[in-house]
């Protein structure tokens, strides 16, 4: 049996990385022994369906007497081996990365250990920033293959991205935008590693019931952390403008982050108090029970490009509303364009809440050309960003196919 080591920084502990564990789960349901390492492991399970894979996780903390016992046996084993790689962290980059790559080498050192002691055929680390760090440093000492998976922020943060291009097996990226962008900061012969190969999304075997029970108002949903580069506070404006046009709603607003206070301060400040709620952060399997009840009327996912360049790739949220025939409204702003087209959904530049309001009007109004985009959407999702087929093609690439 092939044997792969999972790097990530909570999965499948605590909230955030829920994208994570059903591609996880799917490599051990296709026969592949499955290591998970959380680089901080922290908090109970959140996401239900990460529970099976807690009998295959090491959750070590990063300061731990495992970790600094396995740091001082490989610096007793290959002293020059160890200093060469801690050099190599700390020779390149802005001071913050290489303090950043300083902390975690004591973990990617215990990681190392774990490799060679469950004899690993392959590491791959989610995010191109500290876990893959920590892939690097773990695989050169074991002897092992790696790989990783860049995803948007963690491509601008450049932490060491072309040492990491020029020494992994193979880089996996999620969109079109990140081969590009990957691809531009690691340099000449980078195309030659990037695997384009998307996140995916279960299917559900059938869509959602009707999705106004009872003559309730349709809700608008959205789901995503509470952060700027979401957008939220453009679609409370939005809101605000289906009001006053008179239309019959509910928007309910999935997610936690920093932007919370400000938005709560937005829906009183719009009169909103009837017709938005903040929610907070829901557990994955939740979100996946009210997209497949029914619960959304549609959903909107209203991101933005923020001042210092940070950008949405191609959200999972939506894909997931898309598979279960939730229509959908998002901008035209990163990885979105990939994913959503005018033939599966309704595309709007971004902070323009007049053209949101009016694209959610426009779905709302047109149940039945709603649906047959939410088909189409139900389609592209089942060809482009399926999870079996995606895991398979990385499977492929890492060559561990059991």
């Amino acid at each position: 049996m092939k044997r792969l080591l999972y790097i990530t920084v909570t999965a499948p502990l605590g909230g955030p990385e829920a994208f994570v564990i059903p591609e996880m789960r799917c490599l051990a349901r296709k026969g592949i022994d499955l290591t998970v390492i959380p680089l901080r492991p922290a908090g109970p399970i959140t996401h239900l369906d990460g529970r099976p894979l807690l009998s295959r996780t090491l959750a070590t903390g990063p300061w731990s007497p495992q970790v600094w016992l396995a740091a001082l046996t490989w610096l007793c084993r290959a002293p020059a081996r160890v200093l060469g790689l801690l050099f190599l962290l700390l020779s390149r980059g802005r001071p913050g990365i290489r303090a950043k790559n300083l902390l975690v080498f004591p973990k990617a050192l215990y990681i190392a250990a774990q490799a060679q002691r469950l004899r690993i055929n392959h590491i791959h680390a989610h995010w191109a920033s500290t876990p893959s760090t920590c892939a690097m440093v773990a695989a050169a000492l074991a002897g092992v293959d790696w790989s990783f998976t860049a995803h948007r922020w963690d491509i601008g943060d450049d932490n060491l991205l072309a040492q990491k291009v020029s020494r992994s097996r193979f880089v996996r990226v999620i969109s079109s935008l990140g081969y590009r962008r990957v691809a531009a900061v690691a340099g000449a012969g980078a195309h030659l590693k990037l695997a384009l190969i998307p996140a995916g999304v279960a299917l559900p075997e059938k869509m959602p019931p009707p999705r106004r029970p009872g003559g309730q108002p349709p809700v608008i949903t959205a789901v995503g952390s509470l952060t700027p580069v979401k957008g939220h506070r453009y679609l409370l404006r939005a809101c605000r403008l289906l009001v006053d046009m008179g239309v019959d709603f509910r928007c309910l607003i999935v997610g936690a982050g920093p932007e919370r206070r400000k938005l709560a301060e937005m829906i009183v400040k719009l009169g909103l108090g009837e017709a938005v709620t903040l929610a907070g952060a829901l557990p994955h399997h939740r979100v996946l029970a009210m997209l497949g009840a029914g619960a959304a009327g549609l959903l909107a996912h209203p991101s933005v490009e923020t001042a210092d360049g940070a950008h949405e790739g191609i959200p999972v949220a939506v894909m997931e509303a898309m598979a279960h025939g939730v229509p959908v409204v998002v901008t035209r702003t990163g990885g979105l364009p990939e994913l959503v087209d005018d033939e599966t959904g309704l595309v709007v530049p971004p902070a323009d809440p007049g053209a949101l309001a009016r694209a959610i009007r426009e779905l709302l109004a047109d149940p039945v050309g709603a649906e047959a985009r939410a088909v189409a959407a139900r389609r592209r999702v089942s060809r482009e960003f399926n999870l079996e087929k995606n895991v398979s093609r990385l499977l492929s690439r890492m060559e561990m196919h059991p």
